[in-house]
């Protein structure tokens, strides 16, 4: 019998991932520690105890969920990343739907009648729910055991740069969209980013998480990326990937 051990835990496969990443890892890690350093602070000045309680709870099982999908992309398990990433989505879209309605969450941590919102429910709070709702869509296709999510299989993963820069490029902006779910939450309590001892971390991160992005959708669209650079007069951000940057 062939113990499948290694097939999940291959080095090589860890490694190719790490090397087509390069700094990009870093980036993934120092803004998804960042995003917990921020949930680490504690109650802001009028903050209601039920919405720090709910926020601290979802934002740490965000990180967690997050975190799961990137070591299960590296390990070249695509769907399952899916899947936590779908998660992912839900806790986010949840942190968003209390920046929105923060009453709710005083209804939402009750802990003998708790509220139920449904991810229908806080798809509607956001900027680009038809967006949203494509999504989800997709992602629950490959959630549920229907025959459309088997469409193919391969017992302890393999890596492929064309799906870790799509599925990497997804985990990123997750992570980049609820750090600025959090300064929200920071205005909603009469406070700003930049008025506490995060201020330059959090403009270290951006930058980061913008480069980041950039080269992510550099490998995944190079002419759309050079395109839109072009259109925001970034010339020095393509002179930079055109010489560091090489399409697999």
């Amino acid at each position: 019998m062939k113990n499948i051990k290694s097939d999940f835990y291959n080095s090589k496969k860890e490694q190719a991932f790490l090397e087509h990443l390069d700094d990009r890892d870093e980036a993934f890690w120092d803004s998804l520690s960042f995003l917990n350093e921020l949930n680490n602070i504690g109650r802001f000045d009028n903050e209601d105890v039920a919405f720090y309680q709910a926020r601290f709870l979802i934002t740490g099982r965000l990180i967690n969920h997050i975190a799961s999908a990137y070591h299960l992309l590296k390990m070249g398990l695509e769907d399952e990343c899916l899947i936590m990433y779908r998660q992912s989505l839900e806790n986010s879209w949840l942190l968003k739907y209390f920046i929105q309605k923060p009453n709710h969450a005083r209804e939402w941590m009750d802990i003998e009648n708790p509220k139920n919102i449904r991810p229908k429910q806080r798809r509607k709070i956001l900027e680009n729910e038809e967006a949203a709702e494509r999504i989800y869509s997709k992602l629950s296709s490959v959630v549920h055991s229907n025959h459309k999510s088997f469409w193919g299989v391969c017992v302890g993963g393999m890596f492929n740069h064309v799906i870790t820069d799509e599925l990497f490029g997804h985990l990123i902006a997750t992570v980049n969209e609820s750090i600025q779910y959090f300064t929200e939450i920071m205005n909603l309590f009469h406070t700003t980013i930049e008025e506490t001892e995060h201020a330059e971390l959090y403009k270290e991160i951006s930058l980061k998480l913008g480069m980041c992005i950039y080269i992510t959708s550099y490998f995944k669209d190079t002419n759309r990326t050079i395109s839109m650079l072009k259109k925001n007069g970034e010339d020095d951000v393509i002179r930079y990937l055109k010489s560091n940057y090489k399409r697999v």
